[in-house]
């Protein structure tokens, strides 16, 4: 701080020199400002104040040593005080100014914060339901197949004995083969997207097939080539956005047919989702916008973008494409 005040103390003098040089003919006062807003930038107030009186003095030096007479001195005091009134002005404008900087520069550092946060949070919440998931699958669902067998290896004892308890072994075998696929759809949800077992691709199929059986609909996935996204939660939200512009078609757009495609092209990697509804329309009562809403913030922690457009001649796309910079080949992003 205390080379700054040196320096800023060195430039006000030039500054001094100068006015002295050009004489009281030429108004150059306004340059005081100069060392007085490094100062104010750079330094502290209270520094600032010292160079903006120590200005004036100077201001004060030249106009005097350059022979400049008034019909009272009071009248060059007078002209000293507007001076110093004038660097006090330039000196709070220059701190109002540097607050304001600051106070924007920290909300901006809180938002990235937030944001990082955010990021970390959505992360740990994806991997945590992964790894649920996984257990459901690895450990929930074979024990209940395994339960299931022994039930149905009991039903097969009781008959060959004709046993009365027969049928109810095998409705314990039933029920616990239901348990078991609900338990595999459950783990399903929870970690939609498997690496293993084909990655997002896969998981689009299996979401095209299961909505197409549900839902009594037209709906395929188009995928022209291998995308390879080796980032895990990344593709989780692609594959949410597709979901719920899948939900939106049947459910507002009361869609009868539906189109996924996922595609490659210049390194971009593009999820579009095509129906033949008639538009996102909201039902009454309904929160309007929710499911775009989602999305929306879905694309943007990918640092996607999302469109939403009119499909030809009718119904609605959905379109996610993550921008290149992050693909490890024409194939792979991310």
């Amino acid at each position: 701080m205390l080379q700054l005040f040196v320096e800023v103390l060195a430039l006000g003098m030039v500054v001094g020199t100068v006015d002295y040089l050009t004489g009281y003919d030429v108004t150059i006062y306004p340059f005081y400002s100069i060392p007085i807003l490094v100062m104010v930038w750079f330094g502290d107030m209270k520094l600032a104040t010292v160079i903006s009186v120590l200005s004036t003095v100077s201001w004060w030096w030249a106009d005097k040593a350059s022979g400049h007479h008034y019909t009272t001195e009071w009248l060059r005091v007078w002209e000293a005080i507007m001076r110093f009134v004038f660097f006090s002005l330039v000196m709070l404008a220059g701190w109002t100014f540097k607050k304001q900087r600051d106070n924007i520069r920290a909300r901006l550092e809180l938002l990235e914060r937030a944001q990082q946060l955010e990021q970390e949070i959505i992360t740990i919440s994806e991997r945590e339901q992964e790894r649920i998931g996984r257990d459901l699958h690895d450990e929930v669902c074979q024990y209940l197949a395994a339960i299931g067998f022994s039930a149905s290896m009991l039903k097969q004892e009781l008959d060959s004995q004709s046993h009365a308890l027969a049928k109810k072994a095998g409705d314990i075998a039933s029920l616990l083969q239901d348990a078991a696929m609900r338990a595999r759809d459950l783990a399903r949800g929870l970690s939609p997207v498997d690496r293993d077992e084909g990655g997002l691709e896969s998981a689009l199929e299996e979401l095209a097939l299961t909505t197409a059986k549900l839902a009594g609909i037209s709906c395929a996935v188009i995928c022209p080539e291998t995308v390879l996204i080796t980032d895990n939660i990344q593709a989780i939200h692609l594959y949410r956005i597709a979901q719920e512009a899948l939900s939106n078609a049947l459910k507002h757009g009361r869609a009868k047919s539906v189109v996924i495609a996922l595609e490659v092209s210049d390194g971009a990697c593009s999820l579009r989702v095509s129906d033949d509804g008639v538009g996102f329309k909201p039902l009454p009562g309904e929160r309007k916008g929710m499911g775009l809403k989602i999305m929306r913030y879905r694309a943007r922690m990918i640092s996607g973008k999302l469109e939403i457009q009119p499909n030809s001649p009718f119904g609605t796309v959905v379109i996610c494409t993550i921008e290149k910079g992050s693909s490890e080949s024409p194939s792979a992003i991310l």
